[in-house]
Order: structure tokens, then C-alpha cells, then sequence
């Protein structure tokens, strides 16, 4: 039984990302129209799930796109105002799907595990650079109970605004080994 081995890499060229279908049009087509150039500018750090299957090119089974931002702590639910800044220094999860072929794997949880990766590199990038506040945009309203099963928290204002603090991330992952 051959089994496939996966990991997190940068995009960079030479990524078949043409492949890559996680059922939103518009995701699928930011990645190979634009993910590349977000990384290139410097607007976003592009982060690819590759899986190596035995015998078979790599190929690109999720994604997440993450960037600096800046909070209004007025915008943010009541509950995590506390001990923020007024204009506090943050990150915007501004993407993360994952490939039709891995979701529903209730072993692996391949969509929690891109998160979790997702939360671990703004937790370093936070260690370096600063960051108050964790921010995405569920993009229908289906994702909100998903992302608040994992620890952010809504406005009630804008239904797919969700916020987690950096210091919330630390303890969803747990520590360090």
C-alpha cells in the first residue's frame, strides 16, 4: 500500500496550481491568476498543502494566503476588546481552501490542519513583527460556524467578519514542543 506524504511550502514558480479545484471558481482562479503576484508585490504571503503521492508529481491540495493589516478595536466584538489598541497592528487570513478531494476526511481534517498551519505561521510572524489580532472573512455564511468552532469570535455587525486574538491562536495550538 503506497501511502502520500504531505507539506506546507511557499508558492513560488514552478507549481502546477492549474489542478487545483476547491469548488469556489473564484478561489481556484485567485490562486492561478493572482497568488503569484500578491507574493511577488508583497501584498501576501502565499502558503501551498502539497501531497506526494508515491510514483506521482506533487500536486497542490490546499492553500492559505495570509498579510498584515490594521484593526479598529471598535470593529471588534465586545469580548476581545480588552487589553487591545485602538489601532491595533494585525493579520488577515485573507484566504484558505482546500482541494474537493480532501474535504470530509474525518481522520485528517485537512481543512483544520491548513488553519492550524495558517495560525502557526502568524504566530511566528507575530514574534517578529508584532500582531494583536488574528482576522478573516468567512466568504458565505456557512464557513462562520466552522471558523468559530475553531476559536474566533463574531462581531454580530458584519455576519462574516470573525476575529481571534494572536494570544488566543497561542492556546489553540498549544505549546511549543
Amino acid at each position: 500500500m503506497s501511502v502520500s506524504s504531505f507539506r506546507i511550502a511557499k508558492l513560488a514558480p514552478g507549481y502546477d496550481l492549474g489542478a487545483f479545484d476547491c469548488g469556489e471558481p473564484a478561489y481556484n482562479q485567485w490562486l492561478t491568476d493572482h497568488g503569484m503576484q500578491a507574493v511577488d508585490a508583497g501584498a501576501s504571503m502565499v502558503y501551498l498543502l502539497l501531497e506526494a503521492a508515491p510514483d506521482a508529481q506533487e500536486r497542490v491540495v490546499g492553500y492559505f494566503a495570509i498579510c498584515p493589516t490594521l484593526v479598529v478595536r471598535d470593529d471588534m466584538p465586545k469580548l476581545l476588546q480588552r487589553k487591545v489598541l485602538r489601532s491595533a497592528p494585525g493579520w488577515l487570513l485573507a484566504k484558505l481552501a482546500l482541494d474537493r478531494t480532501r474535504r470530509g476526511d474525518k481522520a485528517h481534517q485537512w481543512g483544520s490542519q491548513l488553519l492550524r498551519a495558517a495560525l502557526e505561521r502568524i504566530i511566528s510572524a507575530s514574534e517578529v513583527g508584532g500582531g494583536q489580532i488574528i482576522v478573516v472573512d468567512a466568504d458565505n455564511a456557512g464557513l462562520v460556524g466552522w471558523y468559530e468552532r475553531h476559536g474566533f469570535a463574531s462581531t454580530g455587525g458584519s455576519p462574516l467578519r470573525l476575529y481571534m486574538k494572536v494570544a488566543t491562536a497561542r492556546k489553540y495550538l498549544g505549546p511549543a514542543d
